[in-house]
């Protein structure tokens, strides 16, 4: 079982036992006896679970990402879709949400609930958000009061605690069952391309607006996951892919999961089982075409060949190539930070006060924490609570040692958009809204290069 610390491999209760004293001998085994009795055990061999939780609001609902809009019904149902993986050492639990955002100290605590309840450590919960601008956002307000007017009223609204509520138990319960129902698995891993998006930083005479650049640089990777059980049924197919769930607009009043929660039921629906739709480095990536709110636009349909179909197409090829799929998987679960300069005269929140803290030069900085899985020692997988720009995960991509690297975005929180140095200068409406400088570029590229060098060793 991976106990994790900052900076640090895996080590095992079993040493510990013998490495530590008496009292910490007793935990260990409290602990041992535990993960027994959840169903864990070393060398158990690659187990996987997939669990679906309806989160859609049983009442009208602030939805977020505009300006304030209160739903008038809904369109389609959202969900948790929750996804765990064990291979007998490391167990790690994906969830991806149909919600705008998430406050990081929500998620914090809601960890915090999982480890008394269940003894699940925070940093095997990987909570995303697929960023649908349809559906509310979760916890306290902390960014709103961060940036003030800088967000104008996004925040402005007053939410309704008990549809968080609503969600938080979901998710553990969630959690819980997925972590109940692991089954021997098969994980395979393949790569392809959509135009489903599009750089959504347009130039408009002196000024950067929100839009279409189809000359900018976007992000086109689209990586797939299939988990299925040793007998060959599917238990979920895991697609990253970057695009702001934006298509639907800011008329559109249902709760709604925008491309992600289309695209999801679109291949559930071609194939079964369960498909969890992680966003990329979504920062300045838009949907390929906006529809605002009319449900019945061809274009909205057009998202099932544009990004469903290539998912169909990237499952079929795991599954008719040669070794496509193995039982023989190894997860290496590992985590970072990364300290930035934060952007001049901007205070902080106490409780955001997780991740603040100084630089080697002593001034104010923001700490982001960087998690990251890799499987078999060929792919790598790292997620972050950032809006982060194309450009940024391209370059870390591009120069990572594993064959593949996919970025989860949005992952455990959104402490909001990292531009590029060069968007810095180019201004518009991210780098109003960020708490970073131009120096964020090249600290998140250098860092989580060398923690991904140092996995590969």
């Amino acid at each position: 079982m991976t106990v994790f610390s900052e900076g640090t491999r895996d080590a095992c209760p079993r040493q510990s036992l013998i490495l530590k004293g008496a009292m910490e001998g007793v935990r260990c085994l409290a602990l041992v006896f535990a993960l027994l009795a959840s169903g864990w055990c070393e060398g158990a061999g690659f187990r996987a679970s997939a669990v679906r939780v309806e989160i859609t609001p049983k009442t009208p609902q602030w939805l977020h990402g505009y300006g304030p809009r209160k739903s008038e019904g809904v369109h389609d149902p959202i969900f948790h879709r929750i996804v765990a993986m064990d291979d007998g050492t490391t167990q790690v639990f994906w969830i991806v949400s149909d919600i705008c955002t998430v406050t990081p100290s929500f998620r914090d605590a809601i960890c915090e609930r999982l480890r008394r309840e269940s003894g699940i450590h925070p940093d095997q919960v990987w909570w995303m958000s697929t960023h649908t601008h349809s559906a509310p956002h979760v916890g306290p307000q902390d960014l709103g009061q961060l940036f003030g007017k800088t967000l104008g009223d996004r925040f402005s609204m007053t939410h309704d605690e008990g549809h968080w509520a609503f969600v938080a138990d979901g998710l553990v319960s969630g959690v819980q069952k997925a972590r109940a129902e692991l089954r021997p698995a098969r994980f395979g891993m393949e790569v392809g391309r959509s135009e489903a998006n599009v750089n959504r930083r347009e130039r408009r005479g002196s000024q950067i607006v929100l839009g279409n650049d189809p000359e900018g640089v976007v992000d086109q990777q689209l990586g797939l996951i299939r988990l299925e059980s040793t007998g060959g049924a599917l238990i979920a197919l895991v697609a990253n892919y970057a695009v702001h769930a934006t298509a639907l607009g800011g008329v559109n009043r249902l709760i709604s999961g925008d491309v992600p929660g289309r695209v999801s039921a679109y291949v559930e629906s071609q194939v079964g089982g369960m498909t969890l739709f992680v966003n990329g480095a979504e920062g300045n990536v838009g949907p390929r075409y906006n529809v605002g709110g009319d449900f019945e636009h061809p274009s909205w349909a057009a998202y099932d060949h544009l990004l469903g179909d290539v998912i169909l197409e990237l499952d079929r090829s795991i599954r008719e190539k040669e070794n496509g799929l193995t039982d023989g998987v190894r997860l290496r679960a590992d985590k970072t930070t990364v300290v930035t300069r934060r952007k001049p005269g901007l205070g902080w929140l106490e409780e955001l006060s997780a991740y603040s803290t100084q630089t080697a030069d002593g001034e104010p900085g923001v700490k982001i924490p960087i998690w990251s899985i890799v499987v078999n020692d060929s792919t790598a997988i790292w997620g972050a609570p950032l809006e982060l720009f194309c450009e940024i995960a391209i370059a870390i991509r591009r120069d990572s040692p594993f064959d593949h690297t996919l970025y989860f975005g949005l992952t455990n929180g959104s402490l909001l958009y990292l531009p590029t140095a060069q968007a810095f200068e180019e201004g518009g409406y991210e780098t109003g809204v960020t708490p970073y400088t131009p120096d964020a570029e090249g600290d998140v590229v250098r860092a989580v290069g060398r923690h991904l060098r140092r996995q590969a060793r």
